[in-house]
C-alpha cells in the first residue's frame, strides 16, 4: 500500500495515527479530504469507524459489504471497492482526490445517512416497531 501511495503522489496526505482521545479523532475527521476504512471482511453497519466517519460527513472509499446492506450505496454516500484489492482502493481515493463534485455528493450522502443512526432516529423507528406489535 505504501507504495501506491507514492506511487500517486499521494504521501504527503496520507497519516498514520495510532490510538487518539476521541476529541483529536473528532478534529481530524474533520479535517481529512477522503476516509479509507479497507475492511478485509467488507464493510457493515457494525463498525463504529465507519459510523464516525458518516456522522463527520466525511466522502469514504470502503469495501463491498459480504451481506446486502440497502443503506450503503455506491456512488450516493460511499465508494464501494472490492475487498482486499489495493488497486481498486487507490483507484478510489485517487478519483476522489481529483473529483470535487464526487467527493461532495459523497459528503452530502454520508451527512444523510448519518443522521439515520442518530439516537431520535433509532427511538423513532423503535417505538414505531414496538406500536406495530401492540396494534
Amino acid at each position: 500500500m505504501d507504495c501506491l501511495i507514492a506511487e500517486r503522489g499521494l504521501a504527503a496526505r496520507v497519516h498514520r495515527t495510532g490510538f487518539v482521545p476521541p476529541a483529536e479523532v473528532s478534529a481530524s475527521l474533520a479535517a481529512v479530504d477522503v476516509c479509507v476504512l479497507p475492511y478485509r471482511d467488507g464493510v457493515s453497519l457494525r463498525h463504529g469507524s465507519l459510523h464516525a466517519c458518516l456522522a463527520h460527513g466525511r466522502p469514504i472509499v470502503t469495501t463491498h459489504p459480504v451481506v446486502e446492506t440497502p443503506e450503503l450505496r455506491d456512488g450516493e454516500n460511499m465508494l464501494l471497492m472490492p475487498a482486499q484489492d489495493v488497486e481498486a482502493l487507490a483507484d478510489g481515493v485517487t478519483r476522489l482526490w481529483t473529483d470535487s463534485a464526487a467527493r461532495q455528493r459523497l459528503e452530502q450522502g454520508a451527512a444523510a445517512l448519518a443522521r439515520e443512526f442518530t439516537w431520535e432516529r433509532i427511538a423513532e423507528r423503535t417505538l414505531t416497531f414496538y406500536r406495530r406489535l401492540t396494534a
